[in-house]
């Protein structure tokens, strides 16, 4: 029995290293992806006034036992926007914290280009040529094809389009992974893309703008509209008018600019570009201020009738463009998208401090252990996770850790000897125990014993 309570503690003692490790790598992924942002920004954008800096370190204040915020962020957008604001998200939170805000499972399915069709059929999408998902290639109609007749496909295809795009079918952020193929171009040059992008990819034709909808560039410029899910209601976060500038795609941090556009479709005073720098206009001379952007109100209202169809996702970059027929067409999606755009041309990415701080106090939030305890370490409470001790009687504590306790986790006890339970009468259970509620009794301690 002792070689095997010794062995425990030694089990125990390595788990609680191991969550304290996890903690530090993430910690270190999130500064990582700030400081970078800020690094690559030049340094007239990293001054501001005492008061300023006085407001943005209050306003994380509250937060900064479970998130090291470097103000250094919200004075460089701030700067870059010519909005002030204290609560602008880092990019290090929302990627890798609130994801537990906006993250479901169902949407590494449904960001799929290859099934935006069925998810989205009142909105036209690009003209398919041969997809591959899964490692199936399909042409147009759904016919499933040998990569040879995939090649083959896109080969005759190409004599009369002259140019295609293949990109991949879930991932093309900043434009990566993005191949043009002309009529140029050899069957044995196809078949190399086509292997390249296997199992997911669309070839499509390539869109071209209307009039309404570029600034002359040879390139497809989009609308990106960020929505977000706030109890039952679909909120509009904002919008921005991504351009090209001098290459192929508008992807913000692959050379292209964007200047925010409102409700109305008009587009904001400035552009910014990703490397911090702030434009009045086009590098080709295309005025952005007081622009009425073609169809661009009803592109923000398909954006939101999209996104109450699968509002599990709570947060979603939507990227929508106008051909020359003066059509609507979804390109994708992105949750979350990359933020630092929206947040340059002045929209919070949480649109507001009420809403932003709600979604922080429940998802800002680190994993911790004790010899004794898992708990989850909140910026003003704990929650009590797993027990780990060998005691028979618990008592749970007012606080834990410096922090209240205000929840414990109803499997708490699971595979534990704990046969009585004493606890604040205001610390519920999250939910009944899982397994073992019959055989443990549970008691609120006495006033003026807690």
């Amino acid at each position: 029995m002792k070689v095997l309570s010794w062995l425990s503690w030694v089990e125990r003692l390595l788990e609680v290293r191991r969550i304290r490790r996890e903690y530090e790598l993430l910690m270190q992924a999130c500064v990582r992806c700030d400081t970078d942002y800020i690094n690559k920004m030049p340094e007239h954008l990293k001054s501001c006034s005492d008061e300023q800096l006085a407001e943005i370190k209050a306003s994380w204040k509250p937060y900064e036992s479970v998130y090291p915020n470097n103000p250094l962020l919200q004075v460089i957008l701030s700067r870059l926007s010519g909005r002030f604001d204290p609560l602008y998200i880092p990019f290090g939170l929302q990627f890798h914290i609130l994801s537990r805000f906006w993250n479901h499972s169902s949407f590494s399915v449904f960001r799929s280009k290859n099934y935006s069709r069925i998810l989205f059929p009142f909105v036209k999408s690009p003209e398919n040529v041969v997809t591959c998902s899964y490692g199936i290639y399909r042409d147009a109609e759904g016919n499933v094809l040998t990569l040879r007749e995939a090649v083959l496909k896109i080969y005759m295809v190409l004599k009369n389009e002259k140019e295609l795009i293949i990109k991949p079918a879930l991932d093309s952020g900043d434009g990566e992974g993005i191949v043009f193929l002309t009529d140029k171009d050899t069957t044995q040059r196809i078949a190399e893309v086509v292997r390249q992008k296997t199992p997911d990819f669309v070839c499509q034709k390539i869109l071209k703008n209307h009039p309404g909808f570029c600034t002359g560039e040879n390139a497809c410029n989009t609308l990106r509209v960020v929505t977000l899910v706030d109890g039952s209601e679909v909120l509009w976060v904002g919008a921005m008018w991504r351009m090209a500038a001098g290459k192929r795609v508008d992807n913000f941090n692959a050379g292209g600019i964007a200047c925010a556009v409102d409700l109305n479709g008009i587009c904001g005073d400035f552009a910014i570009s990703g490397n911090g720098s702030r434009l009045e206009e086009h590098p080709n001379g295309f005025k952005f201020k007081g622009h009425k952007l073609f169809k661009a109100d009803e592109i923000i209202a398909t954006a939101i009738k999209c996104h109450k169809r699968i509002m599990q996702q709570k947060y979603i970059s939507w990227d929508f463009t106008v051909d020359e027929a003066g059509d609507i067409v979804f390109i994708e999606m992105n949750s979350p998208g990359s933020s630092e755009g929206m947040q340059g041309c002045g929209m919070n990415s949480y649109i507001n401090r009420d809403i932003a701080k709600k979604i922080f106090d429940e998802y800002i939030y680190f994993a911790k252990a004790t010899m004794k305890w898992n708990y989850r370490e909140y910026s003003d409470h704990v929650y009590l996770m797993k027990y780990y001790g060998y005691a028979k009687k618990v008592v749970i504590p007012e606080f834990f850790m410096g922090k209240r306790v205000t929840l414990i986790a109803g499997s708490a006890f699971d595979n534990s000897r704990v046969t009585e339970v004493v606890k604040p009468q205001d610390i519920p259970f999250a939910v009944e125990f899982s397994k073992r509620r019959k055989e443990i009794s549970v008691r609120d301690a006495e006033s003026g014993r807690r």
